[in-house]
């Protein structure tokens, strides 16, 4: 009796052996599992924590190239610009300008009126995209490439010979869309030869990030936002082309609170008033739109300041007048010392790059 006791608590024990050792295994395979799933997840997953999350890839595949928009509609707002802010209104379209053969010149029409010239070379340019080796786009964006030699050939001569085509194309690299938001004339001086004209304009474009990387394809398309002067030229035989562009980028992280240079009241009151002397107060302030002006007076006499908000919320000075007897005549104030707070080609910022 005694040994079968002694047989029974022995075959329990290497039972309860057996269990644990199973209990084991199978609880190391569980843990060889999910130890797993996690190195993967770190190694393989192109997530990263962003924001206090973690950002994933989009929750929708592309189609392949399967075309979903007609080309009428790739200028579609709703896709391009979550921007309030409407575009500048523009009668052309690459469409108005698209050959089907790449004879020369693309673009047979004379530009008459400067304005006209500056709307079809951004009518042109919003349908086209530099996206090569850059995400941002689930396939072919706009038409591509196809319609930068047309807006090329807007450029006068002398533009080309400076700024040959394929340093135009790569200066668009990572740009998807480009959408004209403003056009104003700017200031001539009374020096400017007769076939000079200039323009104020500004610009919302929305790039994408290089793709070199994993990571690039999770960094989304982002926005940017660029003012400055064209610089357009009446020619002989060829109408009005465009000489110059000059683009300052904006700043939406540096608010005016941090000076005064960008509050259209204070501009004229600390420049004219406290600086210049040439007026005492400011009589009112008119706003249509994007164009802010300002009614001074001072020693007898009236002005006029006129101002562009941009997007990013900072008024630009444009244009200086006095009233005369026969209504406000356009004139210069500022005088060397501040001509700077004025947006104009004597500007010395845009001056280092003529």
């Amino acid at each position: 009796m005694e040994g079968d006791d002694y047989e029974d608590k022995k075959k329990k024990k290497i039972y309860l052996s057996i269990i644990c050792v199973a209990l084991v295994a199978l609880f190391g395979t569980i843990c060889y599992f999910l130890l797993s799933d996690l190195i993967n997840l770190s190694e393989e997953s192109p997530n990263k924590i962003i924001a206090g999350g973690i950002l994933h890839s989009s929750l929708h595949v592309s189609g392949g190239s399967i075309p979903v928009m007609k080309p009428e509609d790739l200028s579609s707002e709703r896709f391009q610009r979550p921007s309030k802010e409407c575009p500048y209104p523009n009668p052309y379209t690459f469409q108005d300008f698209r050959k089907d053969n790449n004879k020369l010149p693309l673009i047979s029409k004379k530009f008459k009126n400067p304005e006209d010239l500056i709307l079809a070379y951004y009518g042109i340019l919003q349908e086209a995209s530099n996206m090569l080796g850059y995400s941002g786009g689930c396939g072919t964006i706009g038409w591509s490439g196809l319609p930068y030699p047309y807006s090329y050939e807007l450029l006068t001569g002398d533009k080309q010979q400076e700024m040959p085509f394929d340093q135009y194309v790569d200066s668009f690299s990572g740009i998807g869309y480009t959408t004209l938001l403003k056009l104003l004339p700017a200031y001539t001086p009374a020096d400017t030869d007769h076939h000079i004209k200039y323009y104020m304009v500004e610009i919302e474009i929305i790039t994408g990030a290089k793709a070199d990387t994993d990571e690039g394809y999770n960094q989304g398309s982002q926005f940017a936002y660029y003012y400055g002067l064209i610089t357009v030229e009446q020619t002989n035989n060829e109408g009005w082309k465009i000489k110059n562009i000059y683009y300052i980028p904006e700043d939406f992280l540096c608010a005016p609170m941090h000076s005064w240079f960008y509050l259209s009241d204070a501009v004229v009151q600390i420049v004219y008033g406290e600086n210049l002397k040439r007026i005492d107060k400011i009589d009112s302030t008119e706003q249509k739109d994007h164009v802010v002006r300002i009614y001074a007076s001072g020693n007898g006499k009236s002005y006029r300041f006129d101002f562009v908000r941009l997007t990013n919320g900072y008024d630009i000075l444009l244009h200086e007048y006095i009233l005369g007897n026969e209504g406000w005549k356009e004139t210069s104030l500022l005088g060397e010392e501040w001509k700077d707070m004025k947006l104009t080609i004597n500007n010395s910022e845009l001056r280092k790059t003529v």
